[in-house]
């Protein structure tokens, strides 16, 4: 989910765009070239992008499956509040303020390039969340070859260890493309990769708070992923600040909340009612 907010197809990595990014570099502008000009390289200089997760020469399994989770199959009143494309300045911190007012943890995807030149937003202040891993600049991975797959997300995973001292164990896909080499990087990193089964959408109702809060909270069921932003467009703020409303809506309702990781535990160790961890998502009403 692209921090922009207006417009859910993926943006090609073209000159404009990075340059855009550049000008944004107070007093950094030479060393930032420089890393434009280095990033453009390893792109150019990578093999054609594989058409499927079947079609990249020489690729040797880790020896590990990668499991693909929407939600967890699970009788107990559990949900999962996860939140794309941050950290930055708007609406980061305060959605940790929310969150940190409601006893609240959550699970952060957040872009490599971003934790990096935004780290101080929320060093020291995600020790009850999960961080997971998506991607270095918000690139669809399915659209990618396996090396600069790859580096995207090394990046970020090693981004993520040095601001937060903890390895990710997550992967989720901007756009939540799976095709390419999606996830032959998802192997070699030992995730796996976590989708989502009920989305905030801030985007239909922006201007409709409490119908945007009444639509998660009706609609939320035991064991289910809920998908939210912490940056980007406007009516993303406005679903910020409902955040205190959903979470009081959805306790009411008997749910508590959970990280992605804590929330499959349940599922895998035989919540009550459990009978398998993963489940695809099941169609919700008004949505």
């Amino acid at each position: 989910m692209e921090d922009a907010g207006e417009d859910q197809r993926p943006e090609g990595p073209g000159r404009r765009r990075v340059v855009k990014r550049l000008g944004l570099a107070a007093g950094g502008l030479l060393a930032a070239g420089a890393g434009f000009v280095a990033e453009e390289a390893w792109r150019e200089q990578d093999p054609p992008t594989p058409a499927s997760a079947a079609s990249v020469d020489s690729w040797q399994p880790p020896g590990r499956q990668v499991d693909v989770i929407w939600a967890v199959d699970t009788a107990r009143r559990l949900i999962a509040l996860t939140f794309d494309d941050g950290p930055m300045e708007r609406w980061t911190p305060q959605a940790l303020d929310a969150l940190d007012a409601e006893k609240v943890p959550a699970t952060f995807f957040v872009v490599g390039s971003r934790l990096v030149r935004n780290a101080d937003l929320v060093r020291g202040r995600l020790d009850r969340h999960e961080i997971g891993n998506h991607t270095w600049q918000h690139d669809d991975l399915s659209r990618m070859s396996h090396r600069s797959a790859y580096r995207s997300i090394h990046r970020t995973h090693e981004a993520i260890k040095e601001v937060t001292g903890r390895e990710p164990r997550l992967l989720r896909p901007p756009w939540g493309r799976l095709g390419g080499t999606t996830l032959h990087v998802a192997a070699e990193h030992g995730y796996d990769i976590a989708l989502w089964s009920l989305l905030v959408q801030d985007r239909r109702f922006g201007e409709e708070p409490s119908e945007l809060v009444d639509t998660v909270v009706t609609n939320a069921r035991p064991g289910t992923i809920l998908l939210a932003h912490d940056v980007g467009a406007p009516s993303r703020k406005v679903a910020v600040q409902q955040l205190p409303a959903m979470i009081q809506g959805l306790r009411a309702r008997g749910f508590e909340f959970v990280t992605v990781s804590q929330l499959r535990q349940a599922g895998t160790r035989g919540g009550a009612g459990s009978t398998r961890p993963v489940i695809a998502p099941t169609p919700r009403r008004r949505l």
